[in-house]
């Protein structure tokens, strides 16, 4: 039987991801997040010896940031390099989302969570599935199109939309 004089902590949980640009995908699942944890951080992930992403890190997290705003006052946006179940358990989360489109995704991110639990056999991965509108958004699609000079408005936020266009030069 539990003790019921030790209150288990708020829950803390990491959706870690490139975010390379963050796009209307990505913040259906931080805003359906808020809802199930008590402070979800969105970990804007990097390698610095191979980054080959088109914003830098502090880049993406003023992006994350300056799209969330106010509006989600239990998301913290951080960076970080190495891995993500090291991240989660350096930071006290118990949690660690990802997102799910398709089956090819759910292969991958299986192998992931199996191997996150071999390394943190505390952290747990929940898997939440996209919204059937945002079902193909992804971004490297995002970049690849909008390098074409085409504009996503149902896509991404117009404020990111504005730095990929200046990114690629193309105002």
């Amino acid at each position: 039987m539990a003790n019921r004089n030790t209150a288990p902590g708020p829950s803390i949980a990491v959706y870690p991801g490139t975010f390379d640009p963050i796009h209307n995908g990505h913040l259906d699942i931080i805003r359906r997040s808020v809802v199930i944890f008590d402070e979800v951080i969105v970990a804007v992930a990097f390698n610095p010896h191979k980054d080959s992403a088109l914003f830098t890190p502090d880049e993406r997290v003023a992006m994350i940031r300056e799209v969330i705003g106010e509006s989600a006052p239990r998301v913290r946006v951080e960076k970080f390099s190495g891995l993500s179940v090291d991240y989660a358990e350096q930071i006290g989360a118990r949690v660690i989302i990802r997102s799910l489109r398709a089956v090819t995704d759910f292969d991958y991110e299986l192998q992931m969570a199996h191997m996150n639990k071999q390394i943190g056999p505390e952290i747990e991965t929940v898997f939440l599935f996209a919204n059937p509108k945002l079902f193909f958004s992804a971004s490297h699609l995002i970049k690849e199109v909008a390098a074409y000079g085409k504009r996503l408005p149902e896509l991404v936020p117009e404020s990111v939309n504005l730095r990929l266009r200046a990114k690629l030069k193309l105002d």
